[in-house]
């Protein structure tokens, strides 16, 4: 590289440099040849200080377009063979010539069982969405700071108010749904607990696929987009007009904005107590396993940069946002019928599962909401940095209940539940709805063994292993009331340790239980026979406010255990 950059090093453009990163980039070394600074390239300063007849290493005044030689590096970029590649080269150029230190890291796929639960590191799976995919963006640390011991090779990353971490690239292939969402992983500032406090609470409402900003027409899948995610308006607006001076349209720029008034920022160990984050990237149902495949394999899908200024700029911290606004029309609104067509199912699940004893679960809301929790300052509340196991708005969260209180049930061998409700996708109130099997079981002890896990205590397990969504259970109700005007719009799963007798049967899943035959090649991913389960539900993005359903506006789902009639379960009927 060196080699080819001495060819050019008192050009009078920036031609070497652009030609320079774009021979990298192809040449497959992005994921480590521009992992550092792009002032660290052999020759940089020197064509940079030619082009602007400056001294070497002093940053050349005014925007880089008016460089000379800048429209020949534009085309030459654009014209490449990789074009979005070469534009990226050009908006980094641009970022460093004006002052900002960039630094690259990559995004990763996270399974919470086997990254978190199973291995130690956080005592609950977080309530994971069975069956659908998380990545998360792999933040470099500040050059102006270090990495704190507890977050050391994790994905945990502290920002300055001051600075961005910038997603640049293509969004998810065709899905139901992605979103970009910020997290407050820990809070260490009047913890509860010595070693912080573990929230995994969204700073802000999602960008999902229904509001994200993205170049060229159609569908939001696939398409390239930069997102910007700061706490302070004039570096967003600084970085958005040096976008604009590399090329990208402004109708393709998001900001996320990260609500400084609500949290704790700064870098470790300049500020010791400030929080720490995650970025995660939300995606569900490809409608290609091979490009969905494709895109969870690929750490560098796109690029991520922590863009740091390098001089502290005068604050203009955005003020904290409104979360947007959820309420819109009810089911029971929608269909006035739809409640007695639910009770008809009920009745037609119980009628015709004979010899049996049976207890009803109702649901309820599942977490807090996290601006609530990020809201609270009175350490005697319950919402006081309360682990909300990564709430956002995006989907109302219900799980099992009796009597409105939160509970959980066994599921033996011979036992069944029947999970049953609205089919909010069909209502028109969700792109995909769906439900899971979680265990519920507290992992440790903040008394006896609280350094167990490397973040939380005393929280539940929520090890989401099997689910259903949408897609699979339309059509499931007609089993129970054929012909029934409501029955498109309900849906009725069994779940089972072992699949039903009538092989017939689509409309099932199964609950791995560990056995000396099968045991679990992650724990986490079985439940026992005596093990406390619960049902979770999701319903995503409601098409008609971008966000997820008011929890007022869906009718909550239900579940019936089933046990032999020697069960020592009340029987109801």
């Amino acid at each position: 590289m060196g080699a080819e950059l001495s060819l050019f090093p008192k050009r009078k453009s920036l031609v070497a440099v652009a030609l320079c990163l774009i021979l990298m980039i192809i040449a497959g070394s992005a994921a480590s040849g521009i992992a550092g600074s792009l002032s660290s390239l052999p020759g940089y300063d020197d064509a940079l200080a030619a082009a602007n007849k400056t001294v070497p290493g002093t940053p050349p005044p005014g925007s880089l377009r008016s460089l000379p030689g800048y429209q020949e590096a534009l085309y030459q970029a654009k014209g490449s063979s990789d074009e979005d590649h070469g534009r990226a080269a050009v908006f980094r150029a641009t970022l460093e010539a004006n002052g900002f230190i960039v630094n690259s890291g990559q995004m990763t796929p996270v399974d919470p069982i086997v990254d978190l639960l199973d291995s130690g590191v956080g005592d609950s799976a977080n309530g994971n969405n069975a069956g659908q995919p998380y990545k998360v963006l792999m933040v470099p640390i500040s050059p102006f700071g270090e990495e704190n011991p507890f977050e050391r090779g994790l994905t945990i990353f502290r920002l300055r108010p001051d600075e961005a971490v910038v997603y640049l690239g293509p969004t998810p292939p065709q899905c139901d749904y992605f979103s970009f969402t910020v997290f407050l992983w820990v809070r260490h500032k009047d913890s509860l607990v010595p070693r912080g406090d573990w929230m995994v609470a969204a700073v802000n409402d999602p960008l999902n696929s229904a509001l994200i900003r993205t170049e060229g027409n159609g569908t939001p899948f696939g398409k390239q987009t930069i997102v910007i995610f700061t706490a302070d308006r004039g570096v967003y607006e600084r970085l958005s007009a040096l976008a604009r001076e590399a090329g990208y349209p402004e109708s393709m720029i998001n900001p996320y904005v990260i609500p400084s008034g609500l949290l704790n920022l700064g870098v470790f160990p300049e500020t010791p107590l400030a929080d720490s984050f995650v970025i995660l990237m939300r995606t569900a149902n490809f409608a290609s396993k091979a490009e969905g495949d494709n895109y969870l394999s690929d750490d560098n899908y796109a690029s991520v940069w922590r863009v740091t200024p390098e001089l502290p700029p005068v604050l203009d911290p955005y003020p904290t946002p409104e979360l947007r606004v959820r309420k819109g029309k009810s089911e029971s609104e929608l269909y006035p019928d739809l409640n007695a067509g639910l009770e008809r199912l009920k009745n037609a699940i119980i009628a015709q599962t004979p010899n049996v004893q049976y207890e009803s679960y109702e649901s309820i809301r599942w977490f807090a909401e996290s601006r609530d929790v990020l809201e609270e300052t009175d350490p005697g509340s319950p919402l006081y940095h309360k682990f909300v196991a990564g709430e956002a708005s995006d989907t109302p969260y219900l799980r099992t209940s009796l009597s409105g209180e939160a509970a959980n049930f066994t599921l033996g061998n011979d036992d069944m539940v029947v999970v049953y409700g609205v089919n909010h996708a069909a209502t028109g109130l969700a792109t995909y709805s769906s439900f899971g099997v979680y265990g519920d079981w507290v992992t440790c002890s903040c008394q006896d063994n609280p350094m167990q896990y490397v973040f939380g205590c005393g929280d539940r397990s929520w090890n989401g292993v099997v689910s259903m969504t949408s897609h699979d259970f339309t059509g499931s109700a007609e089993e129970y009331i054929p012909g029934d005007p409501m029955a498109p719009y309900l849906y009725a799963v069994k779940v089972l340790r072992q699949p039903p007798k009538d092989t017939h049967d689509p409309y099932f899943v199964v609950v791995p239980a560990a056995t000396p035959e099968h045991p679990c090649a992650s724990p986490g991913y079985c439940l026992g026979l005596n093990d406390p389960i619960i049902i979770g539900y999701r319903a995503y993005l409601n098409p008609a406010t971008a966000s997820g359903a008011d929890y007022d506006d869906i009718i909550h789902d239900r579940a019936i255990r089933f046990r032999l009639l020697d069960s020592t379960l009340k029987n109801e009927r």
